[in-house]
């Protein structure tokens, strides 16, 4: 399996940031001020089959005990802002909204409400939490092409034996869903929220931390290493554990993978549900009516 090794920003001073070219970035709303012109740099630096994962902040919402995703002014800046970043950067994938500390109901709602505010169906990234069911989790694998794990719960804390526990669960479910599919679906592309020192022990296709931008000048009085030496050692041990690309990959090549939602029809489908939604529901079907049914449903039976 190839691996991604992502590196959160923002860097200071930026010009350091010029060591990680060809490399993977992520960029968040929750630090977009401080991100400032580090975003069209990042944007020129990253790799043609590399990864700018565009986070929605809801980590730095959690840690400061902000409701962040309950605002509309919030999420409509935040697709905005992915929607243009998206347009920009054909390696870029936004990370659809949601609640750490949430129910899965409340996630899967976010999900749905979300979904039509993005321009690209294609690169939207859902989260599972580990606290939330495996069968939301395997719901979520019939739907996108990308999946991210996210720490929470009772699993919060990274590396003890009840997170490796569930990681193992996840992706033995993930991995069993796929095979008894009989090849109706593939397997997504998994990335780990925040848990990049646990990269090397799983199969997942990447991994973000913001390790080197928080502790690249300790590391340099420490060790001597630079930025470009501190990631490559970081990078280096996650490709130990790599190998060739897995048959989904080569099938589905970063960027050309597709949504069984595509964005055409996820806008029709969520234009319907409006209309559906404030239309009036009679408790039985009238005798001799017929049942309408939308051409774009139509066309995707």
């Amino acid at each position: 399996m190839n691996k991604t090794t992502v590196f959160g920003l923002p860097l200071n001073p930026t010009h350091l940031l010029e060591q990680l070219k060809g490399g993977s970035f992520c960029v968040s709303y929750a630090t977009r001020g401080k991100l400032g012109k580090q975003l069209d740099q990042a944007i020129r630096l990253v790799g043609d089959n590399s990864l700018l994962l565009v986070d929605n902040g809801a980590f730095s919402a959690h840690q400061s005990g902000i409701d962040t995703m309950s605002d509309e002014s919030y999420l409509e800046g935040f697709a905005d802002w992915a929607n243009d970043i998206l347009a920009r950067c054909p390696v870029a994938v936004a990370v659809i909204p949601d609640v750490i500390g949430g129910t899965w109901q409340q996630n899967a709602q976010l999900i749905d409400d979300t979904c039509c505010m993005f321009d690209d169906m294609d690169r939207l990234m859902p989260i599972w939490h580990m606290h939330e069911p495996i069968s939301f989790l395997t719901s979520l694998v019939e739907r996108f092409g990308y999946i991210g794990i996210g720490s929470s719960g009772e699993y919060f804390q990274i590396g003890t034996a009840k997170w490796h526990a569930r990681m193992t669960e996840a992706l033995t479910a993930i991995d069993g869903f796929v095979a008894a599919s009989d090849g109706c679906y593939a397997r997504p592309r998994i990335h780990l929220m925040r848990a990049q020192s646990m990269a090397h022990l799983y199969n997942v296709d990447s991994s973000d931390s913001v390790n080197v931008s928080m502790n690249h000048n300790r590391q340099l009085k420490k060790a001597g290493e630079d930025v470009a030496a501190f990631a490559a050692r970081i990078d280096g041990k996650i490709q130990a554990s790599a190998g060739p690309a897995t048959r989904a990959q080569i099938d589905q090549p970063r960027g050309e993978l597709h949504t069984v939602w595509s964005s055409a029809w996820m806008h029709e489908y969520m234009g319907f549900k409006a209309h559906v939604a404030t239309a009036a529901v009679l408790p039985f079907p009238v005798p001799g009516a017929e049942l309408e049914i939308p051409e774009f449903l139509r066309r995707a039976a």
